[in-house]
């Protein structure tokens, strides 16, 4: 039987694709393949912008630190500050803070 070299090279081609697809799917689920088993997966965040910061977070004594901190022209101590008292990622706190203003 003979089969062209041609239509052997891409059904090689197929199939190497179509395994790989398979186990990229399966290393997101197994922790020893390099993926993260579902239960510890980190729960996906909204990036929104400034406008979108929740701005109540910071307790009051904390907010006019960081307002007062704002109006003397020091950004990142009042982004510090803010990111000290809530424990967020320096984004969040940024965006956060820039709503402030």
């Amino acid at each position: 039987m003979f089969i062209p070299i041609p239509i052997l090279i891409f059904s090689g081609a197929i199939f190497l694709l179509l395994l790989a697809l398979v186990l990229r799917s399966q290393r997101g689920r197994d922790p020893l393949l390099g993926g993260q088993p579902s239960a510890y997966r980190p729960v996906p965040t909204r990036h929104g912008g400034p406008a979108d910061a929740p701005v109540s977070v910071l307790p009051p004594e904390v907010e006019a630190e960081v307002r007062a901190l704002l109006a003397a022209g020091r950004k990142i101590e009042a982004i510090k500050r803010a990111r000290d008292a809530t424990h967020m990622g320096l984004k969040e706190t940024k965006d956060m803070v820039e709503a402030l203003k």
